[in-house]
């Protein structure tokens, strides 16, 4: 099984940044350390009052602090950057990167983002699957020429190729069947969200298995968990129970379409904990990942382990016992 670490480059009012910064470097060079397989950096703007840094200027810091670890944009919000600006930066941090880049891609969801950049969130899914046409054509071809219904390129060759041979691999993110389906037609790999719970991962990679006929087998078959393990099971519940809440309470109001389970209270919230998150002792997680791994076929588990209220000692600790199941599965 391998395992990958969701950096939260996000963070409260007031909050050292500089400080915050340091922690995202501590745990990428852990989890390089630990033989990690994965670090996978956040995207969103206009996330005031919360203090969001870019994903592109942090890999550029990561890439020095690290060895080993690939490093990936989780995912990056595709439709709000022209095609060729993309091709050339993620190129750029393939070799900054030295080969170890993800470009991890997804279309956004958030009204305000699309209002703010200026553009239509009724045109992010042919924005989204043009640009990812553009965009490979861009890594592989010279002169690439293109008359699309959102952007038209002629005899365009971008300043430089990235190291991987045919360009990095692109994850598709997205947690609803379309686009699933769209992320098996179109993408590398597909890589769920955090949000829908185990038995919607089934069904969800039923769609992509149906829809990936035809093509290469994908790489990897990732999903994204939240992760926290403590010394028993109620101990870690109760531990992250509160930080978790007020942290998907707010995803609801931001009205996330990622997942077809909602909650009204407290009481509902720890009901869902179990079925969608990796919370509890390292015997309880392990069997989790089993399940995952033998009846999903999951062998890339991607963990994010700290959120505002929970300490770096704490999400570092985590990361160490997560490191100890998996080497014993």
């Amino acid at each position: 099984m391998k395992l990958g670490v969701f950096l939260q480059a996000q963070w409260d009012p007031g909050t050292d940044i500089e400080e915050g910064i340091a922690g995202l470097v501590r745990q990428a060079e852990l989890g390089d350390e630990l033989g990690y397989d994965s670090a996978w950096l956040p995207q969103h703007y206009v996330s005031a009052p919360y203090a969001s840094i870019q994903p592109g200027p942090l890999m550029g810091l990561l890439a020095g602090q690290t060895r080993r670890i690939r490093l990936g944009t989780g995912v990056f919000l595709l439709p709000f950057t022209r095609p060729v600006v993309l091709a050339e930066e993620m190129a750029s941090l393939d070799w900054i990167t030295g080969g170890r880049l993800i470009f991890g891609a997804g279309m956004g969801y958030r009204t305000d983002e699309f209002n703010a950049i200026g553009v239509s969130i009724k045109e992010r899914v042919g924005r989204f699957t043009e640009g990812i046409d553009v965009i490979r054509r861009l890594w592989t071809e010279d002169g690439v020429t293109h008359q699309g219904k959102y952007f038209s390129l002629d005899n365009v060759t971008i300043s430089l190729k990235p190291k991987q041979v045919s360009g990095p691999p692109i994850w598709i993110g997205g947690s609803v069947p379309a686009a699933v389906r769209r992320a098996a037609r179109i993408g590398d790999v597909w890589v769920s969200s955090m949000n829908p719970a185990f038995e919607e991962l089934r069904e969800l990679y039923g769609e992509f298995d149906s829809a990936r006929e035809g093509h290469p087998a994908a790489p990897e078959r990732p999903t994204m968990r939240e992760c926290y393990i403590g010394a028993t099971h109620e101990e870690a519940m109760a531990e992250v129970r509160d930080v978790l809440y007020a942290k998907y309470s707010a995803y609801q109001a931001w009205g996330s379409p990622s997942t077809n389970i909602r909650f009204d209270d407290r009481a509902e919230f720890e009901a869902l904990m179990e079925r969608k998150f990796l919370v509890g002792d390292e015997k309880s997680v392990a069997e989790r990942l089993r399940w995952l791994r033998d009846e999903l076929g999951i062998d890339h588990v991607i963990i994010r382990v700290r959120w505002p209220g929970l300490t770096e000692a704490q999400a570092l600790n985590t990361m160490r016992r997560l490191a100890n199941v998996a080497g014993a599965l």
